[in-house]
């Protein structure tokens, strides 16, 4: 194959590497997971945002690392000193599940 040829090859493939590039990363959405949340009826003290999206992320890496979202549930529900339900509990971990884990 003559080296035009190759040049011919690759900048498809270039093309192609730039474009999917930005696109397989799931960026975190912080307000639609907080929206989430407040839609379904999950309610939390003012100032908690910070707390909720940290548990989130969290969620999401433990989820990765082979969790069921039965164990979260119940560690997020006996980790949060029961301020929250187990049913806000499968909630936080349902709106981690679709915001934050890709």
């Amino acid at each position: 194959m003559s080296v035009r040829g190759l040049r011919l090859l690759c900048i498809p493939a270039a093309i192609a590497a730039v474009l999917t590039a930005g696109s397989g990363v799931a960026t975190a959405d912080d307000d639609g997971y907080l929206a989430q949340l407040k839609k379904i009826g999950v309610v939390w003290q003012p100032g908690g945002d910070s707390t909720l999206i940290s548990l989130g992320h969290a969620i999401c890496s433990n989820r990765a690392a082979g969790q069921t979202p039965d164990q979260l549930a119940a560690d997020v529900h006996s980790g949060l000193n029961s301020s929250f339900s187990y049913a806000d509990a499968t909630a936080i971990v349902s709106a981690a599940e679709s915001n934050y884990c890709p």
